[in-house]
């Protein structure tokens, strides 16, 4: 998309779109060198002034057409500092406007990178604090970097859908760009299709790259969007973190639903999770006729058995564990049994 077309260089192309920038920015950032001090109420004053006030109403339509050659034309007609004034309160419109294109991006990128000259100094109890008059800078610029991400995430969408994303790529970089690309995509992914999800899951078999993600988030999300068995069986095989936590809660929440039982029961295997999955498998009341054939399995196994028998007999399966006991000739079953109803108060 080009790029101020109604810059008096505008001729169609890249290099005529950054010679309107470099416009904007002689337009908008030829100040003196010296700072010049001002007050709370002068800045109050000037905002309220009927000249300033009038020049907002009238720069905010051509804010709104994008006509900024006129705009910033408009803008040299008054003092600095009243300036200084109009140019706040049209970021501050932009703000509450939003609909940002690429032209009003880029003169908001202008006024990100203005050095306004007008200081305020505040006086505390033994210090001085000097600070910016007029802070639009700030707000210009996190509004660029939100449009610039939604049209990042609505690419991706795109590509997702096209089959044409490739994880290990989007994530590619340091760990700062790593964590911006996964928050849009766990943001977006809801929005994803049934075959750009399964697609998706399908690169986690075929990518080795994506084994090294650095936090389960992605992982996770899949897992639940999709139900899909084997994304549950990567995060329950991989170190856990806040994200593998949350999904084995989200699931523990909604036992007894069958997926849920199924996972919790899955979950089993990380070391880290097996305490919580096994309680809450355990505190299902009635409990399934699947999940006690699977508990009665782990008492046979010298590791887990004994974890399941004490979280068994904490909860009132005593009679249970000692019919068991007695009609097992599993010795280990029948030791982590007698540890679990020894230890009961």
């Amino acid at each position: 998309m080009n790029t101020l077309k109604g810059c008096p260089f505008y001729l169609g192309g890249n290099m005529r779109q950054g010679m309107c920038m470099v416009v904007l920015l002689l337009a908008g950032c030829i100040q003196s060198a010296l700072a010049v001090e001002i007050t709370e109420k002068k800045v109050h004053e000037v905002a309220m002034s009927p000249q300033v006030v009038n020049r907002v109403v009238a720069l905010i339509k051509l804010y709104e057409k994008s006509d900024f050659r006129a705009l910033e034309f408009n803008l040299s007609q008054i003092s600095p500092l009243k300036q200084e004034s109009v140019r706040s309160q049209l970021i501050q419109h932009a703000v509450s406007y939003g609909q940002l294109d690429q032209d009003k991006a880029t003169w908001l990128q202008v006024q990100a990178e203005r050095q306004s000259n007008f200081t305020i100094i505040e006086q505390g109890d033994g210090y001085l604090v000097t600070k910016a008059a007029f802070p639009y800078g700030t707000q210009a610029r996190k509004l660029v970097l939100h449009w610039q991400q939604t049209l990042l995430a609505d690419k991706m969408v795109i590509q997702a859908e096209e089959g044409s994303l490739i994880l290990s790529k989007w994530l590619a970089g340091d760990i700062f760009h790593q964590k911006e690309q996964r928050d849009i995509f766990l943001e977006k992914l809801p929005d994803l299709s049934s075959m750009a999800l399964n697609k998706l899951v399908a690169q986690f078999s075929s990518d080795p790259q994506l084994m090294w993600l650095p936090d389960n988030a992605i992982i996770a999300s899949l897992a639940k969007q999709t139900g899909d068995e084997s994304m549950y069986r990567l995060l329950w095989r991989r170190r856990t973190d806040q994200y593998s936590q949350a999904e084995l809660t989200r699931l523990v929440n909604k036992a007894p639903d069958p997926q849920a039982i199924e996972q919790l029961m899955a979950a089993t295997s990380n070391p880290s999770l097996k305490q919580q999955a096994y309680r809450s498998l355990v505190l299902l009341k009635p409990m399934p006729p699947q999940t006690r054939e699977f508990l009665q399995g782990k008492l046979n196994e010298v590791d887990d058995g004994k974890v399941v028998a004490v979280q068994l007999a904490q909860q009132g399966y005593s009679s249970w564990l000692e019919q068991l006991a007695e009609s097992s000739g599993n010795k280990v079953l029948q030791k982590n049994l007698q540890s679990a109803l020894a230890n009961l108060p």
